[in-house]
């Protein structure tokens, strides 16, 4: 039977960071160029953070070198095993889930790991949002029947983003949200400006999270779920801190739920 559920995840190639696995390095002994005052500006860096880089995306091109090969045996597999044959269909599936979930640990790992300044352009928000809820859709299984209400405030029309790594930090966030309601509740996500800064909130209907552990998942290889690695909030945290802003979260209205805040300068350079 022929399948397609072998190949890797739709998207989960895009963006700078999985390009960057992949990229050869410069020639021996030539410098990167120093990025500009103002992208400097509230990236903390610290010694040897270049080098952990280069070994993060080392490592990782050669994971997803493995991962292709083993993509392609298991559509060899489920092309050559007959559909009727006993657990065949959920063993191949579940192969294959495992999988993309290596995949997306790898991307995570290396996101995690960059030490390069957002590459900044006038970002329309609510594209942005938009499409941060729809890829989020599609990598939730929960995604299709979730309730997820979008509220973009006019002043908050444009901002000067990293377009590709602020989506992924939207994706992390409804992606969340949408498995914390689980059918039970909705999820809102809204843009408003206040004063000079960009806060987009995403807030969630489901059991909410107790108060001892609000900051204590942003640390890394920290998490709540059985089968999580504990990457997605870190990595969504990084995002918000390098374009000088910060994630936080904090209860629900009622205490129902949780709602987690991105709050970032508008333009670049902004405090």
């Amino acid at each position: 039977m022929k399948g397609t559920r072998g190949r890797p995840e739709k998207g989960s190639e895009r963006g700078p960071e999985a390009r960057e696995a992949g990229r050869p390095g410069g020639r021996k002994g030539e410098r990167a160029p120093e990025p500009r005052r103002a992208e400097r500006k509230g990236v903390p860096r610290t010694p040897g953070d270049e080098g952990v880089g280069a070994m993060a995306r080392m490592v990782a091109h050669e994971v997803r070198n493995a991962l292709s090969v083993l993509y392609n045996v298991a559509t060899g597999l489920r092309r050559a095993v007959p559909a009727e044959q006993p657990n065949a269909e959920m063993l191949l599936s579940i192969l294959e889930e495992e999988l993309r979930r290596l995949d997306r640990l790898t991307h995570d790992l290396v996101s995690f790991a960059m030490t390069t300044p957002p590459v900044r352009s006038r970002v329309r928000v609510a594209d942005l949002v938009e499409r941060a809820v729809q890829e989020a859709r599609r990598r939730c299984p929960a995604g299709e029947r979730a309730r997820v209400e979008v509220a973009v405030q006019r002043g908050a029309a444009e901002a000067s983003l990293d377009p590709e790594r602020m989506l992924e930090a939207l994706v992390g966030l409804v992606r969340n949200a949408i498995e914390a309601s689980n059918g039970r509740g909705g999820v809102r996500v809204s843009a408003t400006r206040d004063g000079d800064r960009l806060r987009i909130e995403v807030l969630d209907e489901g059991p909410g999270l107790p108060a001892e552990e609000m900051e204590r998942i942003f640390d890394p290889f920290f998490s709540t779920k059985a089968s999580g690695v504990g990457l997605g909030l870190a990595l969504c945290r990084q995002i918000a801190r390098r374009h000088g802003g910060e994630l936080t979260a904090t209860p629900g209205p009622g205490g129902t739920g949780a709602c987690f805040r991105i709050e970032v300068p508008i333009a670049e350079g902004g405090s």
